[in-house]
């Protein structure tokens, strides 16, 4: 590795331009770690940082199929300053590498550390004397991106069936160029019968994606919509049923449509008070109960002779 500058980004890791990205990645890990600033020692500091940082943006560029695909075909000048478009004009021209040598050190090894060959492999627990040699203390390794939540709305009737429902969500894309990009994504899922709400699912890996963090996850939460007469207490399900004050009183046959397509004729031959409530065992959420709740619509008012009848009939 000459002090000097370099002609090409092949010339900066030591290699031909047929190499293979298995050989890109071992010259990276071999020049990086051996012309680091914080631990060269056979050069001065200031010549280990102008090859560190040749090595780092050779690295950057060839290691990018896109990038390395225009470097090889137009040059630096072309990926800086962008390739012809058949029209006259040039397009592309973005990359820069902006000095950010720690930063691809870092992404590669998942620590900032000079001695990441001493160190081991990402997510190792360092050797007892890494303090002592170092005087440095262990960087965090690469951490997953901050997890997308995804709502998912069901009705009462597909989480007493299971249903297989669509999960949309939007994540960050990381590029080809280490740009992100937003992706509108779309899964299925099945719910099984008796699903709690809540977080139901997690999609490892299929989330966010940036240049320093690993693919974050997606966490799918259950969100039950709301039902003017049903509601659910763990697998009960409550119907509610509103009945006047003779039905309440004289009885009446409930008629209850279930989430399968029948129809429960239920006999209420009690009298039923306000805030009772009959059960009917099994037919709730994977064999849980059906509770009855009655809602009694009393007469605004009453005549005379309605009166006058009630009383010779009521205790």
């Amino acid at each position: 590795m000459p002090a000097a500058k370099v002609t090409s980004y092949y010339d900066a890791l030591g290699l031909t331009r047929t190499c293979t990205p298995a050989e890109l990645k071992k010259a990276y890990r071999k020049l990086s770690l051996k012309f680091h600033p914080e631990r060269a020692e056979s050069i001065p500091k200031a010549e280990a940082e102008v090859a560190f940082s040749e090595i780092s943006e050779a690295y950057d560029v060839l290691s990018n199929p896109a990038r390395r695909a225009i470097y090889d075909q137009y040059g630096e000048r072309g990926l800086k300053e962008g390739i012809p478009d058949g029209e006259g004009g040039v397009k592309g021209g973005k990359y820069r590498f902006n000095n950010n040598s720690l930063e691809i050190f870092q992404a590669f090894f998942g620590t900032s550390s000079p001695f990441a060959d001493i160190l081991g492999a990402t997510g190792e627990e360092p050797p007892s004397f890494y303090g002592e040699l170092t005087g440095m203390q262990l960087p965090f390794s690469k951490e997953k991106a901050t997890p997308v939540v995804a709502a998912l709305e069901v009705t009462l009737a597909e989480i007493f069936n299971g249903a297989t429902k669509t999960v949309s969500y939007t994540r960050k894309l990381l590029k080809d160029d280490g740009v992100t990009a937003d992706e509108a994504v779309e899964t299925q899922l099945y719910v099984k019968p008796g699903s709690e709400e809540g977080l139901i699912a997690t999609l490892e890996g299929q989330g966010d994606q940036g240049v320093h963090v690993l693919p974050g996850d997606v966490e799918i939460e259950l969100i039950v919509l709301p039902d003017l007469l049903w509601s659910r207490e763990g697998n009960n399900l409550l119907f509610k049923h509103e009945m006047s004050l003779k039905e309440a009183l004289c009885g009446k046959v409930v008629e209850v449509p279930t989430f399968d397509g029948r129809e429960l004729a239920i006999p209420v031959t009690q009298v039923v008070s306000p805030g009772d409530s009959k059960t009917v065992p099994g037919e709730g959420i994977c064999g849980a109960d059906l509770i009855l709740c009655f809602e009694i619509e009393f007469p605004a008012t009453l005549t005379v002779d309605q009166k006058k009848v009630l009383k010779g009939v009521l205790p």
